[in-house]
């Protein structure tokens, strides 16, 4: 089932008045999936969103904000990234969204927007241990790159996954 055109209507482009409520979902949406917050978070994600080149919210119907994707331009993520590949820098849903579709329809968004931005791939960083992450990645036809490294802040292993979006149709 394609939850995506249901949830569809709800995205829109965020703005810089969105910064803060992104962050804090960031800070929680961590919080739920590590079982508990750590020190750093919020400072390592505020200045992902003055670097965004593609950011869209995802509104319930009561208004709140249910999720985001942020998208930065190539070279922002690790040095080990593809020099011309953007990087999706953040997702997260709240945690009382999450299982409804958002993350899909976020993830299809930015990379349905970033070719027409002349960005032809796309990179995330992803933890290991974020089995339900990976599988959503891999169904939307990121593959791995490179070796696993560890998080420079939660000490857990990550891996680089990427997407060609000149195949994006």
């Amino acid at each position: 089932m394609d939850d995506t055109r249901a949830i569809s209507p709800s995205l829109r482009p965020a703005t810089s008045a969105d910064a803060e409520a992104c962050v804090a979902l960031w800070v929680a949406a961590c919080a739920a999936r590590d079982g508990q917050a750590f020190p750093g978070v919020a400072e390592r994600a505020r200045p992902k969103f003055d670097r965004s080149i593609s950011w869209f919210v995802a509104e319930q119907i009561d208004g709140t904000l249910g999720g985001f994707v942020l998208a930065t331009a190539p070279g922002s993520g690790l040095p080990s990234d593809p020099t011309d590949a953007a990087v999706r820098g953040l997702l997260a849903i709240a945690p009382a969204a999450q299982g409804q579709g958002l993350a899909r329809a976020l993830i299809r968004h930015v990379t349905d927007q970033l070719p027409e931005l002349g960005h032809p791939r796309i990179v995330l960083h992803a933890l290991l241990d974020n089995t339900a992450a990976l599988r959503l990645y891999e169904s939307e036809g990121w593959e791995a790159v490179g070796e696993p490294f560890e998080h420079s802040l939660l000490g857990r292993p990550m891996r680089t996954y990427g997407r060609d979006l000149r195949a994006v149709e």
